[in-house]
C-alpha cells in the first residue's frame, strides 16, 4: 500500500507540472518581438535612404559654396577697380554693370546654399530621430528578452517548488508585473517608431 501511495503522489506532482506549463498565460512576447523587428527593419531602410539623400545634398552644396566664393571675389575685385577708376565714363559704366552682375550672382548662389543647408539640417534632424528610435527599439528588445528569461526561470522554480510542497496553485497564473511593464514599454517603442515613419517627408 505504501508503494502505491508514493507512486500516486509522484504522478500527482508530475500532473501539476504539466498543468502548470499548459496553464501558462500568453505574454504575447513573440508578437511584440516580431513588431519590434519589423519596426527596426523599416526604420533601418529609411535611414539608408536618408543617408543617400544626405550624401547627395552634401555633394550638391560644395559647388554652390565654391560659386559663392568665386562671385564674391569678382565683386570685390570690380569694386576695387571702381574705387581706383580713372578712365573713361564708358569703362566706368562697364565696371558698374559687372559689379551689379557679380552681386546678383553671389546673392543667387548664396541663397541656394542657405536653402540647401536648411534642407540638410532638417534631414539630419530626421536622421537623429531615427537613430534615437532605433536605439529605443533595440533597448526594448534586450529588456524584453531579459525580462522574459527571468519570468521563465521564475516559473520553472515556482513549478518545482509547488510540486515539492504539494501546492495546487500554479505560480504562472500570478501576473508578472515586471514582464507586463516591459511589454508596455515595447508597445510604446513600436508606436513611436510607427509614428516616426509616418512623418511627412520620410
Amino acid at each position: 500500500m505504501g508503494a502505491i501511495s508514493n507512486e500516486r503522489n509522484r504522478a500527482s506532482a508530475r500532473g501539476r507540472l504539466v498543468n502548470t506549463d499548459s496553464a501558462r498565460p500568453q505574454d504575447n512576447y513573440d508578437a511584440f518581438l516580431s513588431r519590434l523587428d519589423a519596426a527596426t527593419s523599416s526604420l533601418s531602410a529609411r535611414a539608408g535612404s536618408l543617408d543617400k539623400a544626405l550624401a547627395g545634398v552634401t555633394l550638391l552644396l560644395e559647388p554652390y559654396e565654391s560659386a559663392v566664393r568665386q562671385w564674391e571675389r569678382r565683386r570685390l575685385y570690380v569694386n576695387g577697380r571702381l574705387a581706383a577708376h580713372s578712365g573713361s565714363p564708358q569703362s566706368y559704366t562697364a565696371l558698374c554693370e559687372l559689379h551689379v552682375v557679380a552681386g546678383k550672382m553671389e546673392s543667387m548662389f548664396r541663397g541656394r546654399v542657405e536653402r540647401l543647408k536648411e534642407q540638410l539640417a532638417v534631414m539630419q534632424a530626421r536622421r537623429e530621430a531615427i537613430d534615437k528610435s532605433l536605439l529605443e527599439l533595440e533597448l526594448s528588445k534586450i529588456k524584453l528578452n531579459a525580462s522574459r528569461m527571468l519570468s521563465q526561470d521564475r516559473e520553472k522554480l515556482g513549478s518545482i517548488f509547488s510540486a515539492l510542497s504539494g501546492s495546487t496553485v500554479a505560480p504562472s497564473a500570478l501576473p508578472d508585473m515586471g514582464l507586463l511593464g516591459d511589454l508596455k514599454e515595447a508597445r510604446e517603442a513600436v508606436i513611436l517608431a510607427e509614428a516616426l515613419m509616418e512623418v511627412k517627408g520620410y
